[in-house]
């Protein structure tokens, strides 16, 4: 297992592989449906998506003494209404849970984009991993509010490839 520093590179990108267990390390955005709509309809993306992967995740409350709470991802095929045109605006890596449409898919390999796989059940785990959180935009909607998060090698599963590989496809 590797470490792969934030944020991924063309090159970093072209070596994954579906199946692969990696470990992240840097910055993410959080941002679920909410803040995907707010994002879209807006037309204002309160971080450089280009460069800052988009992690599918809406943290519960942090208990006293830390910086978190539970961390798990969200169901990813919820954002897909917004994926186009996160993909048109740049963003190249995501991390959710689940498979998501072979529409969906199709843009990814059109734009370049990788999506990652984070543990579902696993977010009380995620939790140690974040090392600090910075809201950054719409912070009244609690847990679905944008903000940067500073991991600190997060396992996720690289579940699309740039080589047309899933882990939701059974290989023959």
């Amino acid at each position: 297992m590797r470490t792969v520093n934030l944020p991924i590179t063309s090159d970093i990108l072209h070596t994954l592989r579906a199946g692969e267990q990696i470990l992240l390390t840097g910055s993410v955005a959080t941002a679920r449906d909410a803040a995907h709509n707010l994002m879209i309809k807006h037309d204002f993306i309160p971080f450089d998506i280009k460069n800052i992967p988009v992690f599918y995740m809406g943290p519960s409350p942090a208990p006293v003494g830390h910086v978190i709470g539970s961390s798990g991802p969200t169901t990813s095929a919820r954002m897909e209404p917004f994926i186009p045109e996160l993909l048109k605006q740049g963003m190249k890596v995501v991390i959710g849970k689940g498979e998501m449409s072979a529409e969906t898919r199709k843009l990814f390999q059109q734009f370049g984009a990788v999506y990652l796989a984070a543990v579902g059940g696993a977010g009380a785990l995620a939790s140690t991993k974040i090392r600090s959180k910075k809201i950054v935009a719409w912070e009244y909607l609690g847990p679905e509010a944008v903000s940067i998060l500073e991991l600190e090698e997060l396992p996720v599963f690289v579940a699309w490839d740039l080589h047309n590989g899933s882990i939701y496809t059974r290989r023959k």
